[in-house]
């Protein structure tokens, strides 16, 4: 009793000395370490706060375990809940002991004494000590005994660069504090008194008495019983530093360079955070024997657009092959990955449906000329069957008749934010990979084609849904190009479709860039869309790069790990698409000289798509071509399925059966039409001299015609060699050879001009 008189007596004194003497100093530093959290709330990371420590922020942990407050209280100031803040009887005791052993051994500090020692964090002095004591009487005066309690465990020194018990609970013991055992609350209890002696892996058997002398005094008091007290004696104390996870390392450094929250929870699934990691590691070591050095991969969940899992690259500390480079956020030449895209656009536009025919046959814009990557050119080919094989011809051919301002305008649109030129600056190639984007814009952009045609930002930070989707492309056009990209069989890969393929259906597109410096393989689902990116940050190129072999394995890879969902596919609503009529045999909208007619599905919003421009019905007589000028009364009517001359070369070139088609009778006057195509360069009979440029390579011979008809296609023939066509463009670059050549153009409507001429080579 004489004590807690003796505690208010001086406690009303010292406590009225402060209020006048002492300003108060609000709290301890807030110097904490950012923790980045998974959705689940468990560590991803934990950075060093600026004073180069471990001090975590302690609104981490709701409520300190009541173990733990015992178990100090117990050690440090049993009479905390009594005193004011300074306990006399304790400075009396520790001023006696001090002068008996004449040194220190005993400092008599409370609890409170030792959170405005931290605060004032000044040399251990008298001088100090009287300051920290009117510091405390004026802590306890404002703040509750629990708001005392807590400053002082979270930022009470536990040895090394280690404070406060939620950073202590982590290093030493690998769990939260509300797991802490009695052993282990006594060990966190017994370190701040000497952190220095008795830090972990320092001094085990001094650490040990320490916490085994705590543990009687628990036991004595009746705090703890005795099986609990013998268990706990058995118990190791720790000697071993556990560090803090590091998962999305690249995600995770550039929050902490762009966020200044001490605690920050993203949207990161640590279960599929660590199995994409995993994968790209292996796949990646497989690709380094190959001299392909990096890798990247993000997967995100549709519906919400949040980020499941970003790995930045193959290793975040392989400085060797710049694993620091976050490759999610790096521009990269897009490849193929586009063309979906640029389908399901075409398809809103009225160019396409997935069965319409495409020409596939060599053609020249201006200078600048596409090919397919096998060199092969197949004359004409379903919508479906060019996106699936990936065939950049009919892709620049599409993009083309869609317009490449409307396209740029869209990627933009759609998230694509790389776009530094002008769409006339990119021009055409951009579907083949002439622009640059991230592995970010793009999971943005396929997602988006998930949602059915809706885009808007993904995020890596909870946020609720947003409203602001920007609907770019139709439902039913995003419907119909995904399932095409469904499509089982793809050249190359059978292996992984046998493997995964009837596991989880995905709508999925492999990219190779040129000089095979980027592999792409993108899929989305309806709950995921992943994307992965294989090559070297550099910028080298490796001829053993390609999107199919490189980077799809690893596509399929992470979806077989991800969860499984009970809607397995996109639903084609009704209400999202009309019935129209087309041609069986060309895909566009069906004439009366179509042979067979096919109900086919179409975007409910399309714009009308073109009539089938192939199949004519032809006047014939005895097996000739008539018309009005020239028939004798004779004819028939035959219906004819009638394709351009280019595609007929190569149709035929690859075996294809091709309709004969009969001449128009010769002596017709409609065939004697004149001035309608004529070649005015080179001439007829010309003799022509080719040099040679700077760089030893002869220079082409740039062939030119006039034509009545300038929107008519062209089709140019060498030597009875097809070249190709031209579209709005009446020339083209010739590389000749010494010797006579004969040169032949022809239009759509059959009217031709040739010329021939001579070479000489200097």
């Amino acid at each position: 009793m004489w004590r807690k008189v003796l505690f208010g007596i001086g406690g009303l004194l010292l406590g009225f000395i402060a209020y006048v003497a002492l300003p108060l100093q609000q709290h301890l530093s807030q110097d904490y370490s950012q923790v980045i959290l998974a959705n689940d709330s468990t560590f991803l990371r934990v950075f060093l706060n600026e004073n180069e420590q471990w001090c975590l922020p302690p609104f981490l942990n709701a409520e300190i375990p009541e173990n733990l407050k015992t178990a100090v209280l117990t050690y440090e100031d049993q009479y905390f809940a009594y005193h004011p803040g300074v306990n006399p009887y304790a400075l009396i005791r520790a001023l006696y002991l001090n002068m008996k052993n004449g040194e220190v051994v005993s400092g008599g500090s409370t609890i409170t004494m030792q959170v405005a020692r931290m605060i004032r964090d000044k040399e251990r002095t008298l001088f100090q000590k009287l300051l920290e004591i009117l510091l405390a009487l004026k802590l306890e005066a404002r703040y509750s005994k629990e708001e005392v309690l807590t400053q002082y465990l979270t930022h009470a020194p536990y040895g090394s660069n280690v404070r406060g018990y939620l950073a202590a609970s982590y290093r030493f013991f690998n769990k939260n504090p509300t797991q802490l055992s009695w052993a282990e609350a006594a060990t966190l209890a017994v370190l701040p008194n000497a952190p220095g002696l008795i830090f972990p892996t320092k001094n085990d058997r001094a650490l040990k008495i320490k916490r085994d002398q705590l543990l009687r005094k628990l036991y004595s008091n009746k705090t703890i019983d005795q099986e609990t007290y013998e268990l706990s004696l058995i118990e190791p104390v720790p000697n071993f530093i556990y560090p803090f996870p590091l998962a999305a390392p690249h995600l995770t450094e550039f929050i902490h360079q762009t966020n200044q929250l001490n605690v920050v929870k993203t949207t990161i699934d640590p279960n599929i955070q660590y199995e994409t990691d995993f994968f790209v590691k292996q796949h990646s070591a497989r690709m380094q024997q190959m001299g392909i050095r990096n890798a990247c991969a993000l997967v995100l969940e549709n519906s919400s657009g949040h980020v499941l899992s970003y790995v930045g690259s193959q290793d975040f500390n392989d400085l060797n092959k710049s694993g620091k480079v976050d490759g999610i956020r790096s521009a990269r030449s897009s490849g193929s990955i586009l063309k979906p895209f640029l389908y399901a656009l075409a398809i809103d536009d009225g160019l396409i449906l997935p069965n319409t025919l495409i020409k596939d046959v060599p053609t020249y814009f201006n200078s600048f000329s596409p090919n397919n990557a096998s060199e092969q050119f197949a004359g004409i080919i379903p919508a479906n069957k060019a996106l699936i094989y990936s065939l950049n011809i009919p892709a620049v051919r599409l993009l083309n008749a869609y317009g490449i301002n409307k396209f740029y305008n869209n990627l933009e649109a759609a998230g694509i934010s790389t776009l530094f030129r002008s769409p006339d600056e990119y021009g055409l190639p951009i579907i083949l990979g002439g622009s640059e984007v991230t592995p970010w814009d793009v999971a943005r952009l396929y997602r988006g084609m998930a949602n059915g045609g809706q885009f808007n930002q993904i995020a890596y930070l909870p946020q609720r849904n947003s409203q602001n989707n920007l609907q770019l492309i139709s439902k039913g056009a995003t419907r119909l190009i995904l399932e095409e990209m469904k499509e089982l069989i793809r050249p190359g890969l059978e292996f992984y479709w046998k493997k995964y393929g009837n596991q989880k259906p995905i709508a999925w597109k492999t990219g190779t860039s040129y000089g095979h410096k980027d592999a792409w393989a993108v899929g989305t689902t309806p709950d995921y869309t992943i994307v992965v990116w294989v090559g070297n940050f550099d910028g080298q190129s490796n001829k053993s790069l390609s999107g199919m072999r490189s980077a799809g394995p690893l596509l399929f890879n992470i979806l077989n790990v991800l969860p499984e969902s009970e809607k397995r596919w996109f639903e084609m609503d009704s209400k999202d698409f009309i019935e129209v009529k087309t041609c069986k045999e060309t895909g566009f909208y069906a004439s009366s000289e179509c042979p067979e007619v096919i109900h086919t599905q179409a975007p409910k919003n399309i714009k009308p798509l073109r009539i089938c421009p192939f199949h004519k019905t032809l006047q014939v007589e005895k097996n000739q071509i008539v018309c009005s000028h020239c028939w004798n009364g004779q004819h028939e009517n035959v219906a004819f399925l009638n394709y351009p001359p280019d595609v007929r070369y190569y149709l035929r070139k690859n075996g294809g059966l091709i309709q004969h088609l009969p001449e128009h009778k010769a002596d017709c006057p409609t065939r004697k039409e004149s001035d309608v195509l004529e070649i005015i360069y080179p001439l007829d009979q010309a003799k022509i001299m080719v040099t040679r440029d700077f760089n030893g390579a002869y220079q082409p011979v740039v062939s030119r015609v006039a034509t009545r008809f300038t929107d008519r296609e062209l089709f140019w023939h060498l030597d009875d060699r097809y070249l190709g066509s031209t579209i709005d463009q009446p020339s083209l670059p010739l590389r000749l050879k010494a010797g006579e050549h004969r040169l032949t153009v022809s239009d759509t409507e059959g009217n031709k001009h040739q010329v021939s001429f001579s070479v000489i080579v200097n």
